[in-house]
């Protein structure tokens, strides 16, 4: 059978047009399924941009339909099995929220109780937030042929005063005893109690910690005169050659808590956080200044005290600290003469457990242990802690 010269010009166009026809319509399903996407991870980027993340869609490219019957750009992309890379991702990884941000030791919140253990001499109070809390403590001793006993109280209240600042007014107080023996079967006991030299304290973070370097903070501090002079010039006789020499008028035991003088406290403490355990250690000095007792001129040595230990997160609740305590002080002088062997260096090492048990209280005891003569032998404290 034979067919007509424009039966197969015709054939030969419809051959070559309808391909054509289908190879356009695939592009542009393909350009509009790529326009969709960058749509919709512009969106996502705007909502993350305004703090709305939440409020993006995020977990993944929702195939939208188009109207007059046509199956859905993402649809028609799978079908030709040319879904682009971005695409993919984007329907397989949800986009989560950005993480909130750490926050540093005493920075825009008040700092974890993890902090409470080196208290003293860090900043974790944000502005304008109060803290109170008492410490009871029981202090025993033994020398030769003498028991020293004590009972204490120290108050502190404290205020935030910027982000990096904070004052603090430590308040202490004292009931002392030294039992001696004086003879076979006999004793004597002589008491001391009062206050002790209160004490007024700026912390200033001067270092915020980072990744490689810790976060440091200076104290700088005024004691002041309200305690007990801790000298007894009874039976003080500073001649080597004059019978019953004695030239130390010092009550240590006394001593250990009361200067009565004027003093300048300064102190640089650092620390450094690596979850959930903060290490800390600091050092600092302190000078008294002379003082008049019994009609004698009294000067004390510098004070240069040091402190080291760690503290551990064993929960949201819960931390356990240990540290070394204690301090150096030089030789006394009294009317101008250098006491021999008057320097003192009592340290202590301490193990204390700090509970919340209320939203803003916590309890924290504590157990030391002294490490030389000059200190107490055996340390306990009950301290009380609330935030206002």
């Amino acid at each position: 059978m034979l067919i007509p010269r424009s039966g197969i010009m015709l054939g030969l166009l419809l051959a070559w047009h309808v391909p054509a026809h289908a190879e356009s319509s695939t592009r542009e399903r393909l350009l509009e399924a790529r326009v969709r996407f960058l749509e919709q991870r512009l969106q996502r980027l705007e909502a993350r941009l305004d703090g709305s993340i939440a409020a993006a869609p995020h977990h993944h490219v929702v195939a939208s339909t188009k109207p007059s019957g046509r199956r859905s750009v993402d649809e028609s992309a799978q079908a030709l099995g040319q879904v682009s890379a971005p695409a993919r991702i984007a329907r397989e990884v949800p986009v989560s929220a950005p993480p909130a941000p750490s926050l540093g030791v005493g920075k825009v919140a008040d700092a974890p109780q993890e902090t409470f253990v080196f208290r003293t001499n860090s900043v974790t109070l944000r502005p304008w937030r109060f803290e109170a809390d008492t410490d009871f403590g029981y202090l025993r001793g033994n020398g030769f042929l003498q028991t020293d006993r004590a009972a204490t109280n120290t108050t502190t209240l404290r205020v935030g005063i910027l982000d990096w600042l904070e004052l603090n007014a430590a308040i202490p107080s004292f009931i002392t005893s030294r039992t001696r023996g004086v003879g076979p079967f006999r004793t004597r006991t002589s008491q001391v109690e009062g206050l002790g030299d209160v004490l007024i304290q700026a912390n200033a973070r001067i270092h915020e910690q980072t990744a490689d370097l810790p976060g440091a903070v200076l104290s700088l501090g005024a004691l002041l005169p309200t305690g007990t002079a801790p000298y007894d010039f009874t039976r003080y006789q500073p001649d080597p050659n004059a019978v019953g020499y004695n030239p130390n008028p010092t009550n240590l035991n006394t001593a250990y808590l009361s200067r009565g003088a004027w003093g300048i406290v300064t102190h640089l403490e650092f620390y450094k956080t690596v979850d959930p355990v903060i290490v800390f250690f600091g050092v600092g000095a302190n000078y008294l200044f002379p003082q008049t007792a019994s009609g004698h001129s009294v000067q004390a040595g510098v004070i240069y005290d040091y402190n080291l230990g760690l503290s551990l997160a064993l929960s949201d609740k819960s931390t356990l600290g240990f540290q070394v305590e204690g301090n150096y002080q030089g030789r006394l002088s009294v009317d101008g003469r250098t006491v021999p062997q008057s320097e003192i260096e009592p340290a202590v090492a301490r193990v204390s457990l700090i509970q919340r048990i209320f939203e803003e209280t916590w309890v924290e005891p504590s157990l030391a242990a002294g490490l030389t003569n000059n200190a107490p032998g055996f340390a306990l404290d009950v301290g009380f802690r609330h935030r206002f």
